[in-house]
């Protein structure tokens, strides 16, 4: 008995040693799929972290990035982005966007106050999350931009 034991316990290892560990991931692997995430809907900014996770206070911020929670962000798919108010459905800013470093970072030019590259930390339909460093006071200092569905 004590053989048979040993026997399954070897079989069951060399069986658990040998799968592949599938590894899951929210971001898109191809442009094409990036591309479509970011075009299916509009997209407004939620929250402001820190690289842990803690929730900026939106009062705490500065100027230009407390600009980020007023507007509605649509990323079309002939590379154009307009920010609009949601009140009022009026553009508020125009320019280009564009994936760099294989769909690895958001070029984003909204003029001044939205414009530069944001490296993707998390992309799905429901969520995407965006690295950005703010500077206030002369500091910089990186946080994530966390952006949900406009619908």
């Amino acid at each position: 008995m004590k053989k048979w034991s040993v026997l399954c316990f070897v079989f069951v290892s060399i069986f658990l040693a040998n799968c592949k560990k599938v590894e899951v991931t929210d971001t898109p692997t191809t442009p094409d799929a990036t591309i479509s995430v970011l075009t299916t809907n509009p997209w407004k900014v939620n929250k402001i972290t820190d690289l842990n996770g803690n929730t900026i206070d939106k009062n705490l911020l500065p100027t230009e990035v407390k600009s980020f929670f007023e507007v509605y962000i649509y990323f079309k798919e002939d590379k154009t982005v307009r920010a609009l108010d949601p009140v009022a459905l009026t553009v508020q800013q125009g320019g280009a966007w564009d994936l760099l470093d294989n769909s690895k970072t958001l070029y984003i030019d909204l003029g001044k106050t939205f414009k530069g590259n944001y490296p993707i930390n998390k992309l799905d339909r429901a969520r995407m999350s965006l690295r950005h460093t703010a500077v206030y006071s002369g500091l910089n200092f990186d946080v994530f931009l966390e952006l949900v569905p406009a619908i």
